[in-house]
């Protein structure tokens, strides 16, 4: 059955949140005081959540099918079925490993940062966890929460910007993400905003491309087709600088050869059809584990696995 647009439910309706409400810490972050290029960082933000608004918006319908059953299949063939096995995305191989590692999520309370639709953070809520999800954009927002009352389930998605989260401190078990820190780095309280609502002794787990290898970026010039939406090129040094008041850091760079998977063509998102294993993408992975036994190489690798603790 081919996955096609449907549409969602009316703006507006009431959404069920979380059985928890955390705290909201909004009002004294708003006062506090910034420090010099404030304006800088309004104007950026602003013509950030304005490209976001208008793409969220405009794939709004294509963002969820109107069945959960189908929900769970897309997710599995998008973000848990390697691309050498005939996954849908080229990024699933680490994002499934990410939700291993995450491991048994049930009655925790779970952050999807920077979640966009909020796909992750429904699945994670389908997988037994209470979530709450947030994003710069309020299109996402609706539509995420729309899905979620349609779904019938109880995670809480609201607009929020990652310097002034409003959540308590220390209130969340576990931060998740994909593809999200790339938008905040450049935000210098991102990073201890983040710190401040995880309780003690919690993991925050992300995945991200990585921009240390200057090949690698040679390609992205004529793969990158989006140039306007707040991206900035990751590295090890600055991820390390968003993070820098973490407990632990850890940093699981994957993937040298296997990146040129970026240049292969996607299949047609249709449900119901079989997944085609591509077995000379599975070599060339393979190529990969063994080269990069040679530790240095590590260092030009294209994606990479982000586990913090507090």
């Amino acid at each position: 059955m081919e996955v096609t647009s449907v549409p969602l439910m009316a703006r507006g309706q009431h959404i069920p949140s979380p059985e928890v409400s955390p705290p909201s810490t909004n009002d004294g972050l708003a006062a506090r005081a910034l420090p010099g290029g404030e304006e800088s960082l309004l104007k950026l933000k602003k013509t950030e959540r304005e490209w976001h608004d208008a793409f969220y918006k405009s794939h709004a319908l294509e963002a969820y099918p109107e069945k959960v059953e189908q929900f769970l299949e897309i997710f599995e063939r998008l973000e848990l079925t390697p691309f050498c096995d005939g996954g849908w995305s080229w990024w699933a191989d680490l994002r499934k490993e990410i939700l291993g590692a995450a491991g048994d999520v049930r009655g925790l309370r779970v952050l999807d940062y920077g979640c966009g639709y909020g796909r992750l953070g429904m699945y994670l809520a389908l997988s037994g966890a209470q979530v709450w999800g947030f994003d710069l954009s309020c299109e996402a927002m609706k539509t995420a929460n729309e899905a979620a009352s349609r779904y019938g389930l109880p995670v809480g998605f609201e607009q929020m910007d990652a310097e002034e989260l409003g959540y308590g401190e220390d209130f969340f078990d576990l931060a998740m993400g994909f593809g999200v820190l790339h938008h905040v780095v450049k935000y210098p309280r991102a990073g201890s905003e983040l710190l401040r609502v995880l309780r003690p002794g919690a993991r925050a787990i992300f995945h991200e491309t990585l921009w240390d290898n200057p090949f690698i970026n040679l390609a992205r010039r004529f793969t990158t087709q989006d140039t306007q939406a707040g991206d900035t090129p990751l590295t090890d040094q600055n991820i390390r600088e968003f993070c820098k008041e973490f407990s632990h850091i850890q940093l699981e760079k994957r993937h040298l050869l296997y990146m040129l998977k970026r240049l292969a063509a996607l299949p047609e998102l249709r449900l119901g059809t079989a997944l085609r294993p591509r077995p000379f993408w599975r070599r060339v992975k393979s190529l990969d584990s063994k080269i990069l036994r040679f530790s240095p190489l590590r260092r030009y690798c294209g994606e990479v696995i982000i586990f913090l603790q507090k």
